[in-house]
């Protein structure tokens, strides 16, 4: 929350306190300014946790800005616990009604209470997305990476497998043809054992 919020949410809350104290000095009912206590608190717990949630926004700021900023934040939050406790006080002994402050205080407890449970498990739900997410892209690493290794592992089985059936098919071919040279070997020395036989008879 930056500084002009800041300010705006302590005017908001003096509002809410000098209307409360108005209806009061009026005579008014107490109940039906729950619009106003509503504001001041909403008002005052934004001032109280605003140097909390300003942690961010001060990166880049001299230490001056940060000084007369811290000075701001703890001035204003002393005024409105000041306020807090006027208010209280004016419940209690100006208008005899202790047991509606001790309520209001006891249900904003836990309504408080109720909010920071429900921004924990907000935060750990979050947690759990990313770590899941970094589960997941990690997962996706291995089996991208474990594919890869498939792939190159199919490839150069395809390529074993190509070269054994390249050598394969010339063993074939040159055992055929080592076949026919014999053939052809065997049947020209037969014809030529057959020309000798035929002329030696015809010598005779």
């Amino acid at each position: 929350m930056d500084p002009i919020t800041i300010g705006l949410a302590f005017t908001a809350a003096q509002a809410a306190v000098s209307q409360i104290k108005q209806a009061v000095a009026l005579g008014k009912d107490i109940h039906g300014l729950v619009g106003q206590f509503s504001k001041f608190f909403q008002s005052a717990d934004a001032v109280h946790t605003a140097s909390i949630k300003a942690k961010v926004a001060n990166i880049g700021k001299s230490d001056a800005e940060l000084g007369r900023q811290a000075l701001e934040f703890a001035m204003h939050s002393n005024k409105l616990r000041e306020d807090e406790r006027a208010l209280k006080d004016m419940i209690y002994w100006q208008i005899g009604k202790p047991q509606i402050w001790d309520d209001m205080i006891a249900e904003r407890t836990k309504l408080i209470k109720m909010r920071h449970a429900e921004e924990r498990a907000v935060e750990e739900a979050k947690q759990k997305h990313k770590e899941k997410m970094a589960e997941l892209g990690m997962l996706a690493m291995y089996f991208l990476g474990g594919g890869m290794v498939l792939f190159a592992l199919l490839v150069g089985g395809i390529g074993v497998y190509g070269s054994m059936e390249e050598k394969r098919v010339y063993e074939e071919k040159m055992t055929a043809r080592l076949v026919v040279i014999q053939r052809q070997a065997k049947e020209r020395a037969d014809r030529e054992r057959k020309e000798q036989e035929q002329y030696a008879k015809g010598a005779n």
